[in-house]
């Protein structure tokens, strides 16, 4: 009797030994949590009707049929708010239709359907917290919540898991172009500190919003997300794909290609509280995550990595359209077996193996084959590892995801403009010493050397390109009404609509384009157009052209010219196309052409009292391998290469 009430214990605890050992990454489906991400929708009624078509059936086939997520992450960008040409505005016809596919398909009562705003949602948005915004109106979130938000479900697990949406859309919503990065206010900081203050109980924080972390004003979220798992965003669409990073402090963070072009989404799962995830087209007839082991490269010390090594079998989700008859295991080249399902969960596929086998600090290739009962087959694979230790590696991902743009925007455009005037401050300095060159410099640039010289010599030059790059730092850039029923100025250093500043945005990269493809260019015109006209005057014969230099000065002078006019006419329309009167009035609209203009017609009426230039024989001898000496004037013609000197 003593020796049975001893085995009885005995097979207790092994029964409970065994219970534990199952609770995280075993044979069934406890602590296994699964969700979607989805981006950049950008509803149009103009055209593209597919797209609205397949994101309908997106919601009817995968959200509620198929995968049946119980949270489903959109973020921002729901609708595209943006015409034919370069304009933006808040087109209400495109908020119902999103509205109009949430509720034919239902899909909110069968998912949790957390949708953001994004910049496109705020585009031309005068008060993006009034109950009169159309995301406030038409969108699922936003009649409950006026910008960020949390969201808590428990399950059956016991397990809670938190999201929290970061609302970074500038207020107001100016349009396009200077509606790029995120910004978060005061207040919305502060909104933002007490929704993350109520989540650092749960299980896992996931947060979400549009914008990634490198693209906005956001200083002191890092520390407002220290507990998070993970950081979901999307806005930079499938440019470059695969942009995942996981920073210094641990945060994974996972930009998401678009739903507009690429009918891009993502299926995350949090198993025993460890993430993994993969991104899909919409369209596919299997869609599958190795939950465990979880790919090497996305480890963060945020999770329970101990768990790894602890676990008792190999765990794949499957979601597909046919019945799946075949899931093949092959770790190193070596085939496991075949994943059989879990006896609690339909999309949970399982394989015993010995972890222990593969704790050994090394990488090692994992990869599954799944087939269907209608001959589709897909592989999956990672390469993991069970060490607790984390794995760095630079990608494209660092760069784009680590550097922050609006500093690096700001830093470059004042750069750049430094450079510029330091380089019309050096030929102003060499036009009135004119140093000699050396007879073996590099002709083109010599000739090169010698426009500038001549165009900084001239004063009403000097100092219009002076003051034209120092107005870039001090001047406003363009007026015009940057959203509905508000006058604003766009300045380098940010912009000021309705009393409220927002710090610099896409003019730092709009300003370093039109320095390089306009300022840049104009001046070597003007630059050309100088030397000509010096060289006229010098003449004391008329010279002929040979057809080469012919060609030469109707390039630099001529076609550089109207491209410069063009260019800026054409730039400056593509950043007041969505701003009222701003084309006309705005400084770096139509007004700086005419001034283009004005500058390049003087350079044809130039008298040679204009030219400030100190010049010497030699240097000009040097400057072009046929210079000419007039005997009768003494002063030197600077020919180029002529085929000859036509008398009077």
């Amino acid at each position: 009797m003593k020796y049975s009430f001893v085995l009885l214990l005995l097979f207790v605890y092994i029964q409970q030994s065994n219970s534990l050992a199952d609770d995280f990454l075993g044979s069934t489906g406890k602590h296994l949590f699964h969700f979607i991400h989805v981006t950049d929708i950008h509803v149009t009624h103009f055209g593209h009707a597919d797209r609205i078509e397949q994101f309908e059936q997106f919601c009817n086939e995968l959200i509620k049929s198929m995968i049946k997520p119980q949270v489903t992450v959109v973020s921002g960008d729901l609708t595209h708010n943006r015409d034919h040409t370069f304009g933006s505005d808040q087109y209400e016809e495109e908020w119902i239709i999103y509205k109009n596919i949430l509720t034919r398909t239902n899909v909110t009562q069968h998912t949790t359907w957390l949708d953001m705003r994004g910049n496109h949602d705020g585009f031309m948005d005068p008060n993006p917290e009034s109950s009169r915004s159309f995301y406030r109106i038409y969108s699922n979130q936003g009649p409950v919540h006026k910008g960020s938000y949390q969201y808590t479900l428990t399950t059956k697990d016991n397990d809670t898991y938190s999201f929290v949406g970061i609302d970074m859309c500038p207020r107001p919503g100016a349009g396009r172009p200077f509606n790029f990065l995120g910004h978060i206010s005061k207040d919305e900081m502060n909104n933002i500190r007490s929704l993350s203050a109520q989540t650092k109980d749960s299980n896992a924080t996931i947060f979400f919003g549009h914008y990634p972390l490198s693209f906005t004003y956001s200083r002191g979220l890092d520390e407002l997300m220290k507990h998070g798992l993970v950081y979901l965003n999307g806005h930079l669409h499938s440019g470059i794909k695969h942009l995942y990073a996981r920073h210094s402090d641990g945060l994974l963070e996972l930009e998401l290609g678009d739903w507009k072009d690429n009918r891009r989404f993502r299926l995350i799962t949090i198993d025993a509280g460890i993430l993994s995830f993969e991104d899909f087209r919409f369209d596919q007839p299997i869609y599958a995550v190795i939950s465990n082991p979880k790919a090497a490269k996305f480890k963060t010390p945020r999770e329970p990595l101990y768990r790894l090594s602890e676990s008792t079998h190999i765990r794949i989700v499957i979601f597909s359209k046919f019945p799946i008859v075949d899931v093949r295991v092959t770790i190193d080249t070596k085939f496991l077996g075949n994943a059989i399902k879990a006896i609690d969960h339909e999309n949970l596929y399982v394989l015993p193996w010995n972890a222990s086998l593969y704790n050994d600090g090394f990488l090692h290739n994992l990869i599954v084959e799944i087939k269907d009962n209608q001959s589709n087959i897909i592989k999956s694979e990672n390469q993991f590892s069970l060490a607790t230790t984390t794995i760095t590696a630079w990608t494209r991902s660092k760069l784009v995801l680590f550097i922050h743009w609006p500093t690096f925007g700001i830093v470059s455009i004042i750069a750049a403009l430094c450079l510029y005037i330091l380089v019309l401050v050096f030929y102003r300095h060499r036009a009135q010493r004119m140093i000699s060159c050396c007879g073996s410099c590099f002709s083109l640039w010599n000739k090169f050397r010698l426009r500038m010289m001549l165009l900084c010599s001239i004063d009403l030059y000097y100092y219009s390109l002076i003051g034209l790059a120092l107005y870039h730092f001090v001047g406003p850039w363009y007026f015009g009404y940057l959203t509905h029923g508000y006058f604003g100025a766009i300045f380098l250093w940010g912009t000021i609509i309705r009393d409220t500043y927002l710090p610099p945005d896409m003019q730092t990269f709009m300003g370093a384009i039109q320095l390089v493809l306009f300022l840049i260019p104009l001046t070597l015109s003007l630059s050309s157009s100088c030397y000509y006209r010096y060289q006229q005057l010098q003449s004391s014969a008329n010279l002929v052209e040979s057809h080469r230099d012919r060609l030469i000065r109707i390039l630099t002078v001529y076609i550089l010219f109207i491209y410069s006019i063009l260019f800026v006419l054409f730039w400056a329309y593509v950043t007041t196309a969505s701003y009222k009167l701003a084309f006309l009035l705005s400084p770096f609209g139509l007004t700086l052409a005419i001034i283009s203009l004005l500058l390049y017609i003087k350079s044809k009426r130039l008298k040679i009292e204009d030219f400030r230039f100190k010049s010497t024989t030699d240097d000009l001898d040097s400057s072009t391998a046929d210079s000419y000496l007039d005997d009768n004037d003494q002063r030197p013609i600077i020919t180029g290469r002529r085929t000859g000197i036509k008398t009077k």
